[in-house]
């Protein structure tokens, strides 16, 4: 997951639980302690979040946990189970994990790339 995606994520988050509790961006801001401006580039994922940020909006947006804020991590890719089989006897191990870390970076920016749309 990119750094963009995950503010987008964070700002999602926190846009909706204000909206369920029926607090404008301004009332937000001030039991945060920081600019309605900020609120709103925080919602639109423009704005990184420093950490005690976070905390304030958790306690803000009454969370029991900041982390109940925070974007679930990307899932890993079975990377471990991978095994391939090549008709080419001639490639040798090395030229077997190369491949094999290829194919696993073009499906995590395959998997990056949709969860960023």
């Amino acid at each position: 997951m990119s750094d963009e995606a995950i503010y987008r994520a964070f700002g999602r988050a926190v846009a909706t639980r204000r909206k369920t509790l029926e607090l404008t961006q301004a009332q937000l801001a001030g039991r945060v302690g920081i600019s309605r401006a900020s609120i709103a580039n925080i919602e639109s994922g423009r704005q990184n979040v420093l950490l005690h940020h976070v905390y304030r909006l958790a306690t803000a947006l009454e969370f029991s946990k900041a982390a109940e804020l925070l974007p679930a991590p990307p899932k890993r890719s079975n990377e471990e189970g991978f095994d391939m089989i090549l008709s080419d006897e001639t490639v040798t191990p090395r030229g077997k994990a190369q491949i094999n870390d290829l194919i696993a970076n073009a499906l995590a920016q395959r998997g990056s790339t949709k969860t960023g749309s």
